[in-house]
């Protein structure tokens, strides 16, 4: 296969699966932003009629509300009277206007009230009979253990009113004479169903009670006698209060949303339900599909015919320069290759004469002499690695420190060699702790070793002890925390105080699941204005001024980082007098499995 060919071929594959991959990566991901669109836009929509159906509901409810409030009305329906002329008296004062105001405020059908006094029966206020005591209704308000209970139901479709008619039934227990008041407030359906905007009138809605009676669905003419539980899709929304999924009936495609009202205890588990045909944004996607595959046919035709120019044009040269090469003689390195041109085609077979009388001298002198600097330059590494190894070797410093201590015992000079001796014991601490955390009893160990360096240094300027109960030595702490606090302590403390210094190490409980280890010293403190600037920058640790206090900064991020939030620092200092800087920590932790989150947090 010629070059031309190669190149062209390689080419064409790459662009055609580059063009391919790119126009299916775009049509997904327009898909996905329609199909997202659209669940965006229903999901909107189902929650705006939510909002709408509740405070609709929440209107009639009031109705109810006042009634309970209203003593007047209580008292008017509760009285035994002693003529008729007394009980109209009294129902054209209280009950009429009370009744006026609302049929006046309120859009209802009608108005009823229930109550067990035989002498206060008129037209819009009855008896509850045996007859009223059969009816759903009744027996679902009559059986709720509150006081005051609010409840809807659908009656069926309404001959009177030409409608299908809601029912709010509420209900009053009075416990002063132990009886049961009851209100009916009748509303027509299609109040509820005017909620549905004239946008989403294409769109399918269902409303269901919490008894699971449908009380809207825009799709039927007839919704009497229908639950939320015959619908097909039931089972996907009964389990949970929102959701959305694909449904497929009748050979049709959907997007259904439902949502879950549970704002009262009377409108809690009605469920709005939405049905939407995916067919209108398929057809878009479709339609967009067929335009990106007719743009991609044509720009793979557009490529081909500029590769298939720009290869044939490259290698025509390229082409010559390989027959001019093959009739030269293998023996002959002085051959002259003369192609005509000046660009990088060219400059090749101009070069090629040079390369061809340098060929031998350079696999005779330079090849041969880099192989040999090679070799030795080899040998030399490994040398200075062996030695640097060497160098650094722990056992290799340990048994040095301890020749030296050695000497020092045996010249009888054994404040140096326990010097020496802190000092290699220091060292191998630090090499042996290589996990983030360690016990505070391995932590307080290695800074007594450094403490009691420190207090050879510097003489009786320096007074250093530990107070650490024995049962909190074996709970975490990061690894140098403590040893960070305690040199925070010996600049600011030591380096400024000119009496003698003490510092101290405490543990102490905090609770059950805490404590906490205090470095306390005697310095010169900080004033109220310096400890409030300190804090600014621990608790803002983004800041550019963190050239100070390094320290205290990097050890209040790894306690947070290491245990969570509610670990750290608190720093306690009075001007003159001391300073105290405690870390809260955790009495248990553990390091997270790899892939999950470093952080344990517990809560103090």
């Amino acid at each position: 296969m010629k070059i031309r060919t190669k190149i062209f071929v390689a080419n064409m594959l790459v662009v055609t699966i580059l063009l391919g991959v790119l126009t299916h990566v775009l049509i997904e991901y327009v898909s996905g932003i329609l199909l997202d669109k659209a669940k965006e836009n229903v999901n909107y929509s189902v929650s705006q009629l939510a909002l709408n159906l509740d405070k609709s509901m929440k209107v009639y409810e009031q109705v109810i509300d006042s009634f309970y409030i209203n003593h007047d009305i209580q008292e008017a329906l509760l009285n035994h009277y002693e003529s008729d002329a007394e009980a109209q008296g009294v129902y054209f004062d209280v009950v009429t206007p009370y009744m006026n105001v609302v049929r006046a405020t309120t859009d209802t059908l009608n108005l009823m009230m229930y109550t067990n006094n035989p002498t206060f029966q008129f037209s819009d206020v009855k008896n509850v009979d045996d007859e009223i005591k059969e009816h759903e209704w009744y027996k679902a308000a009559h059986y709720s253990d509150k006081r005051l209970s609010r409840a809807w139901t659908y009656m069926g479709r309404s001959d009177i009113y030409k409608a299908d008619v809601l029912r709010l039934v509420g209900k009053l227990y009075n416990i002063f004479n132990r009886s049961e008041l009851f209100i009916t407030l009748d509303v027509d359906q299609r109040v509820i169903q005017d909620l549905i905007s004239k946008e989403d009138q294409d769109h399918r809605y269902i409303i269901a009670l919490n008894n699971g009676q449908v009380i809207v669905d825009n799709a039927l003419k007839s919704i009497e006698g229908l639950h939320i539980q015959d619908y097909g899709f039931y089972n996907d929304i009964a389990g949970s209060d929102d959701t959305s999924f694909m449904y497929t009936d009748d050979g049709l495609k959907y997007l259904v949303v439902s949502k879950t009202i549970d704002t009262r205890h009377s409108v809690s588990g009605m469920k709005i339900v939405s049905l939407v045909s995916i067919d209108q944004y398929i057809s878009k996607v479709n339609q967009m599909k067929w335009i990106a595959l007719a743009l991609y046919l044509v720009s793979v035709l557009l490529c081909m015919i500029i590769i298939y120019a720009i290869s044939t044009g490259l290698t025509k040269r390229l082409t010559v320069l390989a027959l001019k090469i093959k009739e030269m003689n293998t023996d002959n390195l002085q051959s002259f290759i003369e192609v005509k041109g000046n660009d990088e085609i060219s400059q090749v077979s101009y070069k090629f004469n040079q390369m061809m009388a340098r060929m031998d001298m350079l696999i005779k002198q330079v090849y041969e002499a880099e192989i040999d600097r090679k070799e030795l330059e080899l040998k030399r590494r490994e040398s200075e690695l062996y030695a640097l190894q060497a160098q650094i070797n722990p056992h290799y410093l340990f048994n040095t420190l301890n020749a030296i201590r050695g000497n020092l015992l045996e010249n009888g000079d054994y404040k140096n060699a326990d010097i020496v001796k802190w000092f290699a014991q220091s060292f191998r601490n630090m090499l042996n702790q290589k996990s983030d955390v360690v016990k505070l009893g391995d932590e307080l160990d290695a800074v007594n070793t450094y403490m009691n360096v420190q207090m050879f240094r510097y003489g009786n300027r320096l007074n250093y002890s530990s107070e650490v109960p024995e049962e909190l030595r074996q709970f975490p702490i990061p690894r140098l925390a403590l040893h960070t606090l305690l040199e925070n302590a010996m600049i600011h403390a030591l380096e400024n105080n000119e009496n003698d210094t003490v510092i101290k190490v405490r543990a102490e409980w905090v609770d059950e699941r805490c404590y906490r280890v205090t470095v306390q010293d005697n310095g010169p403190g900080f004033s109220v204005e310096k400890l409030a600037e300190i804090w600014e920058r621990l608790q803002n640790p983004d800041r550019d001024e963190q050239s100070r206090h390094l320290g205290l900064l990097n050890t209040q991020q790894r306690i947070k980082l290491t245990f969570g939030a509610d670990f750290g620092l608190d720093i306690v200092s009075v001007a003159g007098l001391e300073t105290r800087v405690s870390m809260v920590l955790p009495t248990a932790w553990h390091r997270q499995k790899e892939g999950e989150n470093d952080v344990t947090s517990i809560d103090c």
